[in-house]
């Protein structure tokens, strides 16, 4: 049976993920610039969560959270209750590191979180991603660019793919942009993100609708006692991602910093995962690219023919819908390579990737073929 249409914008979506992962892991340890291939870089504002309106906006920082200082009997100026300000106070000291700041820093972090109303309980819409479950390679350090993972979470609502996490660096390459390692992390989140949901709607989940998309959010806790905050998703073959520059809390508005790195702690979520992010319109004249439409249309119209045909010799069959997402769980399973170990790629394999134009042409085209088989 040909695959429907999701599972199609599904694996187009795994391979170009799987392309830029290489990419990165195998990047000189640094920043990322603008200008680099594949990735869409959009500042964004780490008191608001306001950022480039062409985004979706996945993730926001809760302001309404019991998550606050002030909601706890801890006294962020007492070095007792907050292992940063001893750490402050430890400044004078022969043996005081700066760059090592952002251990307590995220020590201290954790505790606002653990002492505020409910904080000794995940909220009710994450679930934490065990650290020795499934997929051990989530939690995986890296050497080459320094980063380890302290904790992450998923949805837990069933109907959204959103997720978190938390890391620390060993170095900030720059006060702005992120780094490789960042968006290494976030890259391997999400596609960690596919292979669970492969495996899940594949078993145990088949009539629930797929996702399409695994929006990422990542803490980073840096040396000097600095912070960034940065989430993306993957649209169109290019990794969209909005950061806040490396913030310094080892200064005056340390309290009113953590509050918001608290409000960003369990954000808010928005947007749907489920469904293709809306393509961009391009221009009917543009004769090569129909030239590659026409190409793709043939090798989808002979799969849809066959079967439409097949389909009208088993009228009646009951067990019709479920017999096409278990054919969807073997479409799903044929590429299971593991990704971490892949090495760079050198000639890539002639897998059906195309250009997002086309891509919209080939859905419309599918969409109103499907409409007029139903009439």
């Amino acid at each position: 049976m040909y695959p429907p249409l999701w599972v199609w914008l599904f694996r187009q979506k795994e391979h170009s993920l799987r392309e830029l992962y290489r990419g990165l892991r195998y990047s000189q340890p640094g920043y990322i610039s603008n200008q680099f291939a594949d990735i869409d870089l959009h500042p964004m504002d780490f008191w608001t969560g306001n950022t480039d309106p062409s985004l979706i906006q996945f993730f926001t920082p809760d302001t309404d959270t019991n998550f606050k200082i002030a909601n706890t009997a801890l006294n962020p100026e007492d070095p007792v209750d907050d292992p940063f300000t001893w750490v402050r106070a430890m400044k004078q000291t022969q043996d005081f590191i700066p760059q090592e700041m952002h251990h307590p820093l995220y020590q201290a972090f954790s505790k606002y979180l653990r002492k505020s109303p409910g904080g000794s309980n995940t909220p009710i819409f994450w679930e934490l991603v065990p650290m020795y479950g499934e997929d051990n390679s989530l939690f995986n350090s890296n050497d080459q660019h320094g980063f380890t993972i302290q904790m992450g979470a998923t949805s837990a609502d069933g109907k959204t793919a959103h997720q978190l996490v938390v890391m620390k660096s060993d170095n900030c390459y720059h006060d702005t942009l992120p780094s490789v390692g960042e968006l290494i992390v976030l890259v391997r989140w999400m596609l960690s993100g596919i292979k669970s949901h492969k495996r899940q709607f594949g078993r145990y989940h088949r009539h629930e609708r797929p996702q399409l998309d695994f929006p990422t959010m990542v803490i980073s806790f840096l040396p000097d006692a600095r912070v960034r905050v940065l989430h993306g998703y993957f649209d169109n073959g290019r990794l969209k991602v909005a950061y806040t520059q490396a913030l310094n809390f080892d200064a005056e508005d340390y309290t009113d910093k953590m509050d918001i790195l608290l409000q960003w702690a369990w954000p808010l979520t928005d947007g749907d995962t489920t469904k293709p992010i809306p393509l961009p319109t391009i221009e009917d004249d543009e004769e090569d690219e129909w030239d590659e439409w026409e190409k793709w249309e043939l090798r989808y119209r002979e799969g849809i023919e066959d079967e439409f045909l097949r389909g009208e010799s088993d009228e009646g069959d009951s067990t019709e819908a479920d017999q096409d997402l278990g054919d969807c769980a073997s479409e799903f399973e044929e590429d299971e390579s593991d990704w971490e170990d892949e090495g760079p790629i050198e000639e890539r394999d002639e897998e059906f990737v195309m250009s997002a134009g086309i891509k919209r042409k080939i859905i419309q085209k599918l969409e109103e073929r499907m409409r007029d088989r139903k009439l």
